[in-house]
């Protein structure tokens, strides 16, 4: 069971940045410092058009159930929602607070990514390397993999959609369902990336069930491609940024092959900007 502490996991990821084969994967708690709307409050958004009181709606089922039922109650629903979270997740507020949040700063100044996962609707991390003049290719649909890219862009890839293009949008149960089977455009690229790198992810939560199961699907993607191999190589590792471990979750994750970073809960912003500050060291 490896839980590793800061220094001790430092040194790993600066060589795997340093030869560059490390990609990050960000999910929703990066973005902590710009107060962007959380599920609670998106809940609270789908329940007063449907009659409910919100901690009351919360009962009723999943996160993701609650906004499937959300939008097969009206045609126009979700189309609705979606708008509403672009103004809200893409305002000029939160753009303000981008350009002081110390982990998007600090994501900016390792310009040897060239590859971000994200499964965050906003538009800002790649707004962030734009604002610090990094060029970007954000990559969110079949067709976005095929147009001509720029040449030097950091490629974002939106595995959940973005709010500019919301027919992209993963966020009802149904939604989630369909890319189970990771066969989309973004998936394909995942399997590539596979192949050759290792990942860091920063920004979620155990429980989340949606990048358990990636992780899962990432490890049995990794073991089919050793199938027929007559020298088994040992895969390559991923890694997971948590501000609190435990006993239970480091043991199910070794399984798949994640080492888990265990960083300072005191300050969770600043300890997620000194990882990233450490990684470019």
């Amino acid at each position: 069971m490896a839980v590793l502490e800061l220094a001790q996991a430092a040194p790993l990821l600066q060589q795997e940045y340093q030869e560059g084969r490390l990609i990050p994967f960000l999910g929703a708690g990066f973005s902590k410092p710009l107060n962007l709307p959380d599920w609670s409050e998106l809940i609270a958004v789908m329940a007063e058009p449907l009659g409910f009181e919100p901690e009351l709606f919360k009962q009723h089922g999943s996160s993701e159930q609650l906004a499937e039922f959300f939008a097969v109650a009206h045609p126009n629903n979700f189309e609705r929602l979606v708008y509403g979270m672009a103004r809200k997740f893409n305002s000029d507020e939160a753009s303000e607070l981008r350009r002081t949040s110390p982990t998007h700063k600090a994501l900016t100044h390792l310009d040897r990514w060239h590859t971000i996962y994200t499964t965050n609707f906003d538009w800002h991390i790649e707004h962030a390397l734009r604002d610090a003049g990094r060029k970007v290719s954000v990559l969110s649909s079949f067709v976005d993999f095929q147009d001509k890219k720029e040449a030097g862009a950091c490629d974002v890839i939106k595995f959940h959609g973005t709010l500019e293009m919301r027919n992209t949008i993963i966020l009802t149960e149904s939604g989630f369902f369909g890319r189970m089977a990771l066969e989309d455009a973004a998936d394909q690229r995942l399997r590539a990336d596979l192949l050759s790198h290792s990942f860091l992810f920063i920004g979620y939560s155990f429980s989340d069930l949606n990048i358990r199961y990636i992780w899962y699907r990432m490890h049995q993607l990794r073991q089919r491609s050793q199938v027929g191999s007559q020298v088994p190589l040992k895969p390559r590792k991923c890694f997971f940024a948590t501000h609190g471990s435990g006993p239970v979750q480091p043991a199910l994750l070794e399984q798949w092959n994640v080492d888990v970073i265990q960083l300072d809960p005191t300050d969770k912003t600043a300890s997620v900007a000194e990882l990233l500050k450490c990684i470019g060291a």
